[in-house]
């Protein structure tokens, strides 16, 4: 079986906070946080974020890298959140002339991705949102939708995800969360417009990421997944499965049960942690929770249909509590 296993090469980078805006690691060369990812025996591909991570004249040297470490790249992920310039948004500038610009940038991330045979994007809107009332809501969802329906038609060939997020860096972001995300599929009708759930941005929705997929498998959008885990108030971005494990389940059955094939991406940020053995320790449980619901996916398949709330918990107790019963 050809195991999709990646890993957001932030993971491995300075992970910074507005407390230690200078990170909490040394901030290391692209080459050295590759050669730190090659050491987690799972990880097969490395998201890398355009234009922070590397600039045009860099993608020959990226591409030498991916070669030499026998990397994938699932998608390129553009970084609209890091420079002062995006404070007040980038699809949804007041600024014309910065609107312009994020669409700009996005289509030169998808000429990259087409010169690399990467096959997506993702577009993750940190700064487009509000902190305060009164702001003017349908001129900012004009703009969102006209700038990611003009980056969806020049993407054809490759697919373009949207990541939502209910908050953080703005207090509200205007991609909020699974519906809104849908919201903008459905206006623009791209088959090639898609959705990326987190884990962790699940939870500050209060979302049930299992019934997320099936939302989004539901309307036949295109989806990937980034994984980590949290408490549920903030995006903590802690090792996967360490906090929420029968959620990880159900979310695993889930995918099971849509045919999800795609990648499996971890966005953590290992603040104080070992980022090697963070890295290792999330994809170690996501492959071993996987492959554990794909055993035993028709019993517990049947006991969620049975509808019986105890046999549900008697049947996935016994699949991963050691002696349980």
């Amino acid at each position: 079986m050809d195991l999709k296993y990646g890993t957001g090469l932030w993971a491995f980078g300075g992970v910074a906070d507005r407390f230690v805006p200078g990170g909490y690691k040394p901030q290391l060369s692209l080459e050295r946080q590759f050669r730190l990812a090659a050491q987690v025996e799972l990880v097969k591909g490395v998201e890398i974020h355009y234009p922070s991570d590397f600039k045009e004249d860099q993608v020959g040297e990226v591409q030498q890298l991916l070669e030499r470490f026998e990397f994938e790249v699932p998608t390129i992920c553009l970084n609209f959140f890091s420079d002062p310039k995006w404070q007040n948004g980038s699809f949804t500038s007041r600024n014309p002339a910065l609107r312009k610009e994020a669409e700009k940038t996005t289509k030169a991330a998808i000429d990259i991705a087409r010169e690399m045979g990467v096959k997506a994007c993702t577009v993750w809107l940190g700064q487009d949102g509000h902190d305060y009332l009164f702001n003017d809501y349908g001129k900012a969802w004009d703009w969102l939708v006209s700038g990611m329906g003009e980056v969806a038609d020049y993407a054809k060939g490759l697919t373009v995800y949207m990541e939502y997020k209910q908050k953080e860096p703005r207090t509200h972001l205007i991609n909020a969360n699974v519906g809104k995300a849908l919201c903008i599929v459905d206006e623009l009708k791209a088959k090639n417009l898609g959705v990326v759930i987190d884990v962790g941005h699940a939870f500050m929705s209060d979302e049930n990421m299992a019934e997320s997929v099936a939302i989004v498998s539901r309307r036949r959008v295109p989806f990937t997944m980034h994984f980590n885990d949290a408490y549920g108030y903030w995006d903590d971005d802690m090792i996967a499965g360490s906090i929420n494990f029968w959620k990880y389940v159900e979310l695993f059955y889930q995918l099971k049960k849509v045919g999800y094939d795609g990648w499996h991406d971890l966005d953590i940020f290992p603040y104080r942690e070992d980022a090697v053995r963070a890295v290792d320790q999330s994809l170690r449980f996501i492959d071993y929770v996987k492959k554990r619901v794909e055993e035993h996916y028709k019993e517990i398949d049947a006991s969620v249909a049975d509808g019986d709330v105890h046999n549900t918990i008697e049947v996935t107790r016994r699949l991963f509590l050691k002696g349980y019963g």
